[in-house]
């Protein structure tokens, strides 16, 4: 997938969460997804960018890897446009999604863009941590993987959320899915030492995040095989209850008729914003991937998810 992420930096005050057990109250499951932690790294001052302008990007299509990007400040003036990287950041290839925590740790896996040659199908399936102090890329997690460029598909991770509520670190994978057979899985992740603490198997997943604005804790996925967005409901620590259930579809919605979930967040009304992008598991120039927003509401009276235009 060729369309990568873009990751805006913003401070915000840490909030407490109660936590006695898997109890929660009905306050502290609404703001789930809604109120954020994220904060920005330690080594952002030393490099000298305007914190209020800077931004984690893969999306430079010259610039191998992550990168800090620090936006002009008037619209279309690109010569004040500027880029920094740290040496460890171009080493394991092209990068896709991108997510932060509350200690400013990025967290980012490896995408194949145009061609596999930086980004082989076996080294697809790591996660890899960039550190809040050090700005240093390290791998955290080597998931399971398979190499499936013989199938048809040379994609690992297409997927990774940070977990404010729960304090742990979401991946999901498509390693090993074919044109017939989904065998992707959703991992549960300990975001300090990288160990898989649940999982959920069976499903090819993009998009990631939590929320509680249905009255449990859930987290959302859009599949990477249709446009649907799915559910499934989870515990106060973040481990999976249940089956998956269809929320809504993103079909016959935008320009394009049928995009994927690529990235899924709530803001502070507690709409769900919806990134849709095309997909079908082939590689393409970054320039060519066209990305529309998509709203929607949950109607606690119908019970169901509307789209706000």
């Amino acid at each position: 997938m060729a369309k990568r992420y873009l990751l805006w930096f913003y401070t915000v005050l840490l909030t407490g969460m109660a936590s006695c057990g898997e109890k929660m109250d009905e306050v502290e499951v609404t703001q789930i997804g809604i109120t954020p932690c994220q904060r920005q790294p330690q080594f952002l001052a030393g490099t000298g960018f305007n914190t209020k302008r800077s931004a984690l990007s893969t999306s430079e299509s010259k610039i191998k890897g992550l990168v800090l990007v620090q936006l002009p400040e008037r619209q279309g003036d690109t010569a004040g446009r500027k880029t920094w990287q740290h040496p460890s950041w171009k080493n394991f290839g092209w990068m896709g999604p991108v997510t932060t925590d509350e200690l400013g740790n990025a967290y980012t896996a490896p995408i194949p863009v145009i061609n596999i040659l930086d980004n082989p199908p076996g080294k697809q399936n790591i996660v890899y941590k960039v550190d809040s102090k050090t700005a240093v890329m390290t791998p955290l997690a080597d998931l399971p993987g398979a190499d499936s460029a013989a199938k048809g598909n040379v994609f690992g991770l297409l997927g990774l959320y940070y977990d404010c509520h729960a304090k742990k670190l979401y991946a999901s994978s498509v390693a090993g899915s074919d044109r017939l057979t989904e065998k992707g899985i959703i991992y549960l992740l300990d975001s300090e030492n990288g160990k898989v603490l649940d999982k959920l198997t069976g499903m090819d997943a993009m998009g990631l995040c939590t929320g509680g604005v249905t009255g449990t804790k859930r987290l959302y996925f859009g599949s990477s095989r249709n446009t649907a967005v799915y559910s499934v409901q989870l515990t106060k620590s973040g481990e999976f209850k249940g089956s998956p259930q269809k929320e809504f579809s993103l079909d016959m919605l935008g320009p394009r008729g049928d995009d994927k979930a690529r990235r899924m967040r709530f803001d502070k009304n507690g709409d769900l914003l919806v990134h849709g992008v095309e997909f079908n598991y082939n590689l393409t120039a970054p320039t060519e991937k066209q990305e529309t927003i998509y709203r929607f509401r949950y109607d606690e009276e119908g019970k169901k998810w509307e789209e706000v235009r």
